[in-house]
C-alpha cells in the first residue's frame, strides 16, 4: 500500500459534508488517558475567532453544573493564526476534579477545535505537548511562522 494512501478522500453524495474529527492518543498519566480531539469546521459561519470560540464554549458553561472558567481569551501571536484558548475546571462528583483545555484556530478559511482532558498536574506537563501538537498540525498557532514559509 502506498504511504500517502488516504481511503477517506472521496467525493461525497449531495447533501453530505466532511466535518472531519481526529483523535491523537497520548500518555495515560494521573488517571487520565490523554486524547486530543480535533474537529475541523470546513464551512465557517463566524467571522472572528472570538465568535467561533463563543459558539463552542457557551453550551459547556450553560449546560454543565459547576464549571469554573480558568481562561477564556485570544492568544494569537503576531503574524500567526487567530487563536483562542478556553480552559475550565469541572467537578462532576464529590472528589472528582477534571480540567479541560480547548484551542480554537482559524486557518485556511476553516475553523479548528482542539480539546483534551487533563489533571491539575498534567495541564502543565502534557499541556505543553498539547501545544506542540497544535502547532505541528497548524504552524503559526503558538510560534510565529518563519519568513521562509
Amino acid at each position: 500500500m502506498k504511504k500517502d494512501y488516504n481511503p477517506f478522500k472521496f467525493p461525497l453524495p449531495q447533501g453530505w459534508d466532511d466535518q472531519s474529527a481526529y483523535h491523537f492518543v497520548g500518555p495515560a498519566e494521573g488517571g487520565v488517558n490523554h486524547t486530543i480531539t480535533l474537529y475541523v469546521d470546513r464551512y465557517l459561519q463566524q467571522e472572528t475567532i472570538a465568535s467561533f470560540a463563543k459558539q463552542k464554549t457557551d453550551p459547556i458553561v450553560t449546560m454543565l453544573e459547576g464549571v469554573e472558567v480558568l481562561k477564556n481569551e485570544e492568544v494569537s501571536v503576531e503574524g500567526g493564526n487567530p487563536v483562542w484558548e478556553f480552559v475550565y475546571r469541572w467537578i462532576p462528583a464529590e472528589g472528582v476534579v477534571k480540567f479541560y483545555k480547548y484551542v480554537f484556530v482559524f486557518w485556511g478559511g476553516m475553523g479548528f477545535t482542539f480539546s483534551c482532558e487533563f489533571t491539575k498536574h498534567t495541564l502543565k506537563t502534557v499541556g505543553s505537548q498539547f501545544a506542540d501538537i497544535v502547532d505541528a498540525v497548524l504552524p503559526g498557532t503558538y510560534e510565529p511562522l518563519d519568513e521562509d514559509d
